[in-house]
């Protein structure tokens, strides 16, 4: 395979991990990212209960902009594995200001829910990869076109088109947690953006020190290709994210597509970047086991939002019907359905 890829600027390294004592100031500026980004998303929200279109761009700032430039200088203290998780902590900044904010219910599923996800992102936080392996563009090519990565491919693109199949022919609340569910898948894909973010150290440390360039990564199009890939899923994750939170309140939605995210970021990031190989058994086992916690709370949040009966009429949101007190303050974020689930369906999935 190396002999197939083309030549490109970059020294080949030959050493061996290295030892990251600064991943905490990672974890830390992607503390501050997740806090940006919920109160974006929860913006977004507040723009379609209200029905108020300026709390839009206010929401993308957060958003789009805020939240991507912390996460992005996180991934260059900490490793992708350890850096994905970190995004549990939007679960904890929505269930701790959504109540508060949208005046959304703290329903007993809803709590445990997140906290079953929050102690599965701290064990994939502490078990994940501590290394640093510097590479060369040449070296980023030949890890994302690895036996391994190719599966990776492969399989996320079955699980895309089953998302796709839900949302298009299942029930509204399957629809809605499909859209969710990509969308987090989606972003969780950051490999690229972490393979830039070394670049660019590489190119600032300069070619005086040991761990510089030798020349400079981009003149060649590789780090352009890998950026625009990164904005690209960012921007439809964002846009399935604001879909979903047109049938779905902000702690379920939010919840689903975070916990999507950090499943889809661990996994790529041991496979795809193979942080996984210089771990031991036993701490791959621990991770494989805090995923299956995160997972797990998945399972009870959708468990307790699953429509049953009349209870139907009071989880999903009708935004035709929302109302919005005196002063543009919102009362309430919930409204009942008064149509058939079939109307509701064909509402759920009208174009933005």
């Amino acid at each position: 395979m190396a002999s197939l890829l083309p030549h490109v600027a970059g020294r080949l390294l030959e050493s061996g991990p290295i030892k990251n004592d600064l991943w905490w100031i990672g974890v830390l500026l992607d503390a501050v990212a997740t806090l940006a980004g919920t109160g974006g998303k929860q913006l977004l929200r507040y723009a379609v209960v209200s029905k108020n279109p300026w709390y839009y761009p206010l929401g993308l700032l957060c958003t789009a902009m805020i939240d991507p430039a912390f996460d992005i200088s996180a991934y260059g203290f900490a490793a992708q594995s350890i850096i994905a998780p970190c995004a549990g902590m939007v679960v904890v900044w929505n269930v701790l200001l959504a109540p508060c904010t949208l005046n959304e219910r703290l329903t007993r599923s809803r709590l445990t829910g997140a906290l079953l996800i929050l102690v599965g992102t701290i064990c994939v936080g502490l078990y994940g990869s501590h290394d640093d392996v510097e590479r060369s563009v040449d070296e980023y090519l030949e890890l994302f076109s690895r036996p391994a990565a190719m599966v990776y491919y492969l399989l996320f693109a079955v699980w895309t088109g089953v998302c796709l199949y839900m949302w298009r022919h299942g029930s509204a609340f399957v629809s809605g947690f499909a859209m969710g569910a990509l969308g987090g898948s989606l972003a969780g894909n950051m490999f690229t953006t972490k393979a830039v973010v070394e670049m660019f150290k590489c190119v600032a440390a300069g070619s005086e020190t040991a761990e510089g360039c030798d020349t400079n990564p981009f003149f060649t199009p590789y780090p352009y290709l890998f950026f625009a890939i990164s904005m690209t899923l960012a921007t439809v994750s964002l846009y399935m994210l604001a879909v979903g939170l047109r049938s779905f309140e902000a702690l379920y939605m939010i919840t689903v597509f975070e916990g999507f995210m950090i499943i889809s970021g661990a996994i790529s990031g041991n496979v795809v970047m193979n942080e996984a190989e210089h771990q031991e058994t036993y701490e791959l086992v621990l991770y494989a086991m805090s995923i299956g916690i995160i997972l797990c709370g998945l399972f009870v949040l959708c468990r307790g939002e699953q429509p049953r009966g009349d209870d139907a009429e009071q989880r999903m949101l009708d935004r035709s019907r929302c109302r919005v007190g005196e002063g543009s303050e919102m009362t309430s974020s919930t409204c009942e359905i008064k149509q058939a689930r079939d109307d509701e369906h064909e509402r759920d999935k009208a174009p933005l």
